[in-house]
């Protein structure tokens, strides 16, 4: 599909995506379009960009002069709270941002910068970027149709780089590694002019090794929104390595604002002393940022509850805690892993640090989904021979506890 993306700013074309940006796309496109002329999967592909923006760019859906980016550009693309909080982080006068893209994180820092500087490879992003921006905010933007390996050759220096390497090569496979994305941020480090940098990746990358591999990580963020761990965010200071890096997990409300957050180091999560304890009154499961960022002990340690065992990470309290970052449930019982044991055929199951996975239990248990029943299939450690036991430990979750 070709993204002559100014054709969409046509009155008549305008008019058609706003009368049609709720309809089914697959309906519509058995439709023949109004003209003839018309270039009509770009329409379709701009309303389907549009529905996705709706609840992840409220913002930018709530203004009809606004030209989204193709919708599997915008699948990659930050949210509206996501940006938001990125935008948090950092005070200015110029950032540039090297991989343009959908130009979100940019729309959003502007909010604390007075210009920024955008590149983009593609004509048609670089130029769909100006005419967002410039509808968007009253700040300098300049936009570059380069790339970002060409572009810093002769870079000047900023006060902050924003890098979001592509993450998908030509087959949409998706890619997370550092030197696997493009560009790659680990030939690009050395050369870029800038007081700090704010590189984004992918949930899926392996953050000890990136501060391993980047050598000059001051902050790691693991963020989370609507319960999903959305990015890893690392902020780097050039030639400024740092020897305890602390990690932050958080998750965020749709204005970008935290609801949960924990800050730790590597160091006070190894270092740190916690109970182990066989499930007492209330079960509580760490939410996606949560685990990602690896806070077992410190999570513990914070909301003052003990693990079920070291390589188990699910909690236990005898008093309800408040606020916790994840799912917390009422506990009922707990049972050996047969089926004769539960008293019920139908329930919720989930697997944490057990030898069978979820399939061949639910098949053992004779296990239906679905309920108000939730079983945590899971070990945990014998009190008067600490040997592991595999257990079933029945819930009912709890909703009025955050």
């Amino acid at each position: 599909m070709t993204d002559d993306w100014q054709a969409l700013l046509t009155p008549d074309i305008k008019d058609f995506i706003t009368t049609h940006q709720n309809d089914d796309i697959r309906a519509l496109a058995l439709k023949k379009p109004p003209y003839p002329n018309w270039p009509y999967p770009l329409i379709l592909d701009q309303i389907k960009a549009r529905q996705k923006a709706k609840s992840k760019i409220p913002a930018w859906y709530a203004n009809d002069t606004i030209i989204f980016p193709p919708s599997d550009t915008l699948e990659q693309a930050s949210s509206q709270a996501t940006a938001k909080y990125k935008a948090s982080l950092f005070h200015g006068q110029s950032f540039i941002d090297l991989t343009g893209g959908a130009a979100i994180d940019s729309w959003a820092m502007l909010d604390n910068f007075d210009h920024a500087t955008i590149i983009d490879t593609d004509k048609n992003a670089s130029t769909r970027i100006d005419h967002n921006l410039q509808i968007l905010n009253d700040k300098t933007v300049t936009v570059i149709n380069t790339s970002a390996e060409d572009f810093i050759e002769t870079m000047e220096s900023f006060d902050l780089a924003l890098i979001d390497p592509q993450r998908r090569n030509q087959s949409r496979k998706g890619l997370y590694k550092l030197e696997d994305c493009s560009p790659n941020i680990i030939a690009l480090m050395p050369h870029i002019k800038a007081k700090r940098i704010l590189l984004k990746t992918s949930p899926m990358l392996d953050i000890n090794l990136a501060i391993e591999q980047l050598g000059c990580v001051n902050a790691v963020h693991v963020i989370e929104w609507q319960g999903e761990c959305k990015e890893l965010l690392f902020t780097l200071t050039p030639s400024t390595p740092i020897q305890s890096v602390p990690i932050t997990a958080v998750s965020l409300n749709d204005n970008g604002a935290p609801i949960h957050t924990i800050e730790f180091t590597r160091e006070n999560e190894q270092n740190t002393a916690i109970n182990y304890t066989q499930p007492l009154k209330y079960l509580y499961e760490p939410s996606p940022a949560f685990m990602k960022a690896g806070a077992y002990k410190s999570l513990a340690k914070h909301y003052n509850i003990s693990k079920i065992h070291p390589h188990t990470h699910l909690y236990t309290s005898n008093t309800p805690i408040e606020h916790f970052p994840g799912r917390a449930f009422k506990i009922i019982e707990t049972y050996p892993a047969q089926a004769k044991a539960i008293p019920f055929n139908k329930g919720n199951l989930t697997i944490r640090n057990f030898p069978q996975d979820t399939a061949t239990l639910k098949k053992k248990l004779k296990l239906k989904d679905g309920g108000n029943d939730y079983l945590f299939a899971c070990t945990t450690t014998e009190e008067t021979n600490n040997k592991n036991l595999h257990i079933l430990v029945h819930c009912k979750k709890i909703n009025n506890i955050n």
